[in-house]
């Protein structure tokens, strides 16, 4: 759908949102449900009326401070209302401009188990891929766009103010003008089911994917409402941040520098992890003949930084920090629990 398109559509919501909060006559109501027969129609409204209704969740201690003095509630609530309509006016035009024009340079990557590059941009900036990372970039006069749909990525991004650099990756966008970040969406592996996002130097604003989601929590992130802190954060040097499968952030810590985008130079960096998940990160690089002997095992803990090719000194150092002996069984090499077998013996 041409982007047009796609503003006129919303526009057409917001009218019937206000027309609804005003009170539909029956027969608005019957355009009303054959506008929504069409799916592209029913789409942008649910949006929109999802965003809404976020609004009316938000607690009234919460946005107390933005009222103009003492007045009668019946004073407040139309100015509410007219604060609640200026929300979505920025949230639907602000992004738009320069949604109109043509993408001015394209290309994709894509690489394979084990496999790593580093590629340059036109403009100076550098992006290293990891292993398993699907990757497409598109320039646009007025803006920067990484679309990755799968796996890791360390960007360094040339500062460029009239040109924001995002980074599209599950269901969150990394927004910067120019710094060094990684981005990693492996969903249901050792960094959880959402996009986990790393700052070397510079700041980074990471929220939610979608143009009406990122806008609206923008505005109130401005206006110092406490819920915008599970949707939106500006990060740091040596901040990390992780969301989880619909975008919301659920954690926030400080890692040093040189841990950022360890897989560079051919090390992992686990961090209190699944050992089944470790072994899952180990097979991303290369044939892993390794498993864990029972569910028990495979939820044991470990933290350490190791080589990317080096799963099987990974598992045989294993005893040296967890209660765990190494079996090899027809070429099978399994990790099974020393406290289960002094158990049974």
């Amino acid at each position: 759908m041409m982007t047009q398109d796609k503003q006129a559509i919303a526009e057409q919501a917001i009218r019937w949102l206000l027309r609804q909060q005003e009170g539909m006559t029956r027969a608005e109501q019957d355009a009303f449900q054959r506008w929504l027969q069409t799916p592209a129609h029913r789409a942008e409204y649910q949006d929109l009326s999802g965003l809404w209704q976020q609004t009316a969740a938000i607690p009234a201690d919460a946005v107390s401070h933005l009222r103009p003095g003492p007045v009668r509630r019946r004073v407040w609530r139309p100015l509410a209302f007219g604060c609640a309509l200026l929300m979505l006016a920025a949230v639907l035009w602000l992004p738009l401009r320069g949604e109109f024009a043509a993408p001015v340079y394209t290309a994709s990557w894509q690489t394979g188990r084990g496999e790593m590059r580093t590629v340059d941009l036109p403009d100076g900036s550098k992006v290293s891929l990891d292993a398993g990372t699907q990757l497409t970039v598109r320039y646009y006069p007025g803006r920067r766009e990484v679309e990755m749909p799968q796996g890791q990525a360390f960007f360094q991004v040339e500062h460029n103010p009239q040109q924001p650099f995002a980074v599209f990756s599950g269901p969150s966008r990394v927004t910067v003008v120019g710094t060094e970040f990684s981005v990693r969406y492996l969903p249901h592996t050792m960094s959880g089911d959402g996009t986990d996002v790393a700052v070397r130097s510079g700041a980074v604003r990471v929220g939610p994917r979608g143009r009406w989601q990122n806008g609206w929590w923008r505005a109130m992130q401005h206006l110092h409402l406490p819920q915008a802190s599970s949707h939106l954060a500006v990060l740091h040097a040596s901040e990390r941040a992780t969301g989880d499968a619909e975008g919301r952030l659920i954690a926030r810590t400080t890692l040093p520098a040189d841990s950022i985008a360890a897989w560079r130079d051919d090390r992992i960096v686990l961090d209190n992890t699944r050992l089944d998940m470790a072994l899952a990160e180990f097979a991303r690089y290369g044939d892993v003949s390794i498993k864990p002997g029972s569910s028990d095992v495979a939820a044991l803990r470990v933290s350490g930084s190791f080589d990317t090719d080096r799963a099987e000194s990974f598992a045989k150092s294993l005893p040296l920090v967890l209660p765990v002996k190494i079996k090899t069984v027809k070429n099978q090499i399994t990790i099974v629990s020393s406290v289960a077998e002094r158990k049974n013996n």
